[in-house]
């Protein structure tokens, strides 16, 4: 089985990667991250060796209609993590947030749509708005 993970560099996303290697062996792993300010590289350098062959990792933008069409050709399942987070940037300039949120959520639905691949959305923290600190 292969599932590709969107923003598998993030911390979210590097947690289920690490536990989707760990617990299902049958899983070939297919990262598609952007590495911008929320991934980071050492998230998934340390995979441990024993696992390390069932991880690809793809530095590329879910915008990108043409990277994205040839990643999930293939799938079977895509685990939507990468976003623009920490909306109150997004008052300041709306662009990335469009670009990736929108746009690049698009054109994953738009390959999944073509290709037949279960799509799941996991979005960020922010969903779940602020907490109020005792």
């Amino acid at each position: 089985m292969k599932i590709v993970v969107t923003g598998g560099a993030g911390f979210i996303g590097a947690n289920f990667v690490h536990t989707l290697l760990e617990d299902h062996p049958d899983v070939d792993v297919v990262v598609l991250d952007k590495f911008t300010y929320a991934g980071n590289r050492a998230s998934l350098t340390d995979v441990p060796a024993e696992l390390a062959s069932r991880l690809t990792v793809v530095e590329g933008d879910i915008a990108d209609a043409d990277l994205v069409d040839g990643v999930v050709a293939g799938a079977d399942a895509v685990v939507h993590f990468a976003a623009e987070s920490h909306n109150d940037n997004s008052l300041l300039d709306p662009s990335p947030f469009i670009q990736t949120n929108l746009v690049g959520t698009f054109t994953l639905l738009e390959a999944v749509r073509r290709h037949k691949v279960r799509f799941h959305h996991i979005s960020t923290d922010e969903v779940y708005g602020d907490l109020e600190l005792d």
